[in-house]
């Protein structure tokens, strides 16, 4: 047996014969938040706020609670790149199937329009855009972290091999992102967060040989969650992604 095929089925029985709830075992399986990078200006007091927010890592100005009512539009920032990493190696790259440079450009575009069309599309918006900053407004600013494509050959050789599905974890794709809210009138920051997503599992899925179809998906769902938690109060639990999903695309 394979080294990482047994440690797979070790990893698979502990799971199995532990008394760990459903949640537990989920977001054991969910993507963890990748490395702060310098974007975040309050990398220490990031920490999951589940009961509130679907992102991986939160913080949440002391003082928002009372200063959120008087803001009345949001500007979406373009989504910076700075920070972006090198992609990892896989398969796909080695064999030149992948592009030697990924659609930075277009996810952060589509991000970026994702974003403001759940402001606009929302049945209850609290905040509305604005296409410039203004005051009695906040900014969202965006930074692309990590863009890792669906490994395509990767993919293909995990189907065609006795017990490839273990091959998953190294195969799938993720974007990492990270944000601020701030105040536009007085450059205060009022919310950071962190989060990260991969390929979700399912059945059988045709973006296991689209590369940034995961990506995609995952901006469009970042975007409705934060609409979301900019309209509801605290008490309000904002949904995080599923682990699973029916959905081929």
């Amino acid at each position: 047996m394979p080294w990482f095929l047994g440690l797979f089925v070790g990893v698979l029985l502990t799971m199995m014969c532990s008394c760990a709830t459903k949640t537990t075992v989920t977001e054991s399986l969910k993507a963890r938040a990748a490395p702060i990078s310098p974007f975040i200006q309050h990398p220490r007091q990031l920490k999951p706020q589940r009961e509130r927010a679907p992102f991986a890592l939160v913080w949440i100005n002391p003082g928002l609670a009372v200063k959120r009512t008087q803001y009345t539009s949001i500007y979406l920032a373009p989504v910076e790149v700075s920070h972006l990493r090198a992609p990892r190696p896989n398969l796909s790259r080695a064999a030149a199937v992948e592009k030697a440079e990924s659609p930075v450009g277009e996810i952060t575009s589509l991000m970026r329009q994702a974003f403001i069309r759940a402001f606009e599309e929302s049945p209850s918006p609290r905040l509305k855009v604005s296409p410039t900053p203004v005051p009695g407004g906040v900014t969202l600013q965006l930074a692309l972290i990590e863009l890792n494509a669906t490994d395509v050959v990767g993919n293909a050789v995990k189907t065609a091999v006795p017990y490839g599905g273990v091959l998953s974890p190294l195969t799938s794709g993720n974007i990492a992102i990270e944000g601020r809210v701030f105040d536009n009138a007085t450059g205060e920051t009022l919310f950071e967060f962190a989060d990260n997503e991969r390929d979700q599992m399912t059945v059988a899925s045709l973006r296991d040989f689209s590369p940034f179809n995961h990506a995609k998906a995952a901006a469009k769902a970042w975007a409705i969650q934060f609409e979301e938690l900019t309209r509801t109060g605290s008490s309000h639990k904002v949904k995080d992604t599923p682990l699973f999903t029916l959905e081929p695309l």
